[in-house]
C-alpha cells in the first residue's frame, strides 16, 4: 500500500498489475480524523489480510526540487545546488537525485519532515516502510526516494530492507466496492 499525504487529504493506495488503485480517501477537516483512518485501514485489511505495510507518498510542496544541467555530477555539485534553496543545512536534508536526460534532477526534504510523516503514519497503525515522491515528468526516471523509516528498520529482520521501485506511483484506477451480499 501507498499512504499519499497532502494538506487537503489523505489517500491509501494499493499496487495493482498496471500502477496503484485508489483505495480510499480522507478529508483532513473530517470530524474524526482517526475514526475515518481507523475505518480506510479495515479496507485495506479486508482487500489484504496479510497486513498492512506501506509507503508513505510525501507531498511535493515539502520538497525541494531543484536540477543540474549536467549528468557528470558529484555529491558535492549537488550539495552546492541545495546550499541556501532551503532553510536547512545540507545535514537536516534527506537528498535523493537522478542523473537523466542531460540533467541531474536532486529533491531534498527535511529530515524533521519525514519523522512527522512517520510518527503520523505510526500513530494510526499504517506501518510506514519507506518514503517516496512522485516527481514531476521528464525528471525522475524512477520514484523519488528517501529511503527506509525507522519503524521499518526495527520491523523488518536484519539485512532486510526497502529500496525504490523502479517507477513513480502512478494511480491507474479506483477499488470496486464489494457487492453486498443478498440475503
Amino acid at each position: 500500500f501507498s499512504l499519499s499525504l497532502s494538506f487537503e487529504g489523505i489517500r491509501l493506495l494499493q499496487r495493482v498489475t498496471d500502477g496503484w488503485h485508489v483505495v480510499g480517501e480522507v478529508a483532513l477537516d473530517v470530524a474524526d480524523l482517526t475514526a475515518a483512518l481507523a475505518e480506510l485501514r479495515e479496507k485495506a485489511l479486508a482487500l489484504d489480510p496479510s497486513g498492512m505495510r506501506t509507503k508513505i507518498l510525501l507531498p511535493n510542496d515539502q520538497i525541494k526540487y531543484t536540477s543540474i544541467d549536467s549528468t557528470r555530477t558529484e555529491l558535492e555539485d549537488i550539495h552546492a545546488a541545495l546550499e541556501g534553496a532551503t532553510p536547512y543545512a545540507i545535514s537536516d536534508l534527506a537528498i535523493d537525485f537522478d542523473r537523466t536526460g542531460g540533467r541531474t534532477h536532486i529533491a531534498a526534504v527535511a529530515l524533521e519532515t519525514l519523522t512527522e510523516a512517520e510518527a503520523f503514519a505510526v500513530e494510526h497503525k499504517f506501518e510506514p516502510m519507506c518514503f517516496a515522491a512522485v516527481s514531476e515528468p521528464f525528471t525522475f526516471r524512477s520514484e523519488v526516494f528517501f529511503g527506509m523509516t525507522d519503524f521499518a528498520k526495527a520491523k523488518l529482520p536484519p539485512g532486510e530492507d526497502v529500496s525504490r521501485d523502479d517507477k513513480p506511483v502512478e494511480v491507474t484506477g479506483t477499488i470496486a466496492e464489494p457487492e453486498p451480499e443478498s440475503e
